[in-house]
């Protein structure tokens, strides 16, 4: 069965890694420290560049609303390229996968139906 595009991008940002930093953080989008991460539940900053959460569950839910609320319209290789800049990722690799394990084209407009 695929993966929904949230699942996909948290498993190539390494959540579904034991112990690692987005596992440790309870952030499966990696997403940064600032005031988004803030208003939707992030822990108190402790000079980290990736937000924190208190549970997994707050981590999923602030990474949808991201998605939802700045991705929406956006097709999906414009969405992971924003989402994981070429300037610190191996994009191709990144798109490459997220379409391997959704089943998504890269031309797929983002919808909240479709980013899981």
């Amino acid at each position: 069965m695929p993966m929904t595009l949230m699942e996909a991008m948290a498993r190539q940002e390494g959540f579904l890694v034991p112990g690692s930093l987005p596992q440790r953080r309870n952030n499966p989008g990696d997403v940064e420290e600032g005031r988004f991460a803030r208003e939707h539940g992030a822990l108190a900053t402790d000079g980290h560049r990736f937000a924190a959460w208190p549970t997994p569950e707050a981590g999923w839910a602030a990474m949808r609303a991201l998605l939802v609320e700045g991705y929406v319209g956006l097709t999906v290789a414009q969405a992971l390229d924003k989402w994981a800049p070429p300037e610190e990722n191996d994009d191709g690799a990144y798109l490459r996968d997220v379409l391997e394990w959704t089943g998504l084209r890269a031309d797929t407009i983002l919808s909240p139906e479709n980013i899981g």
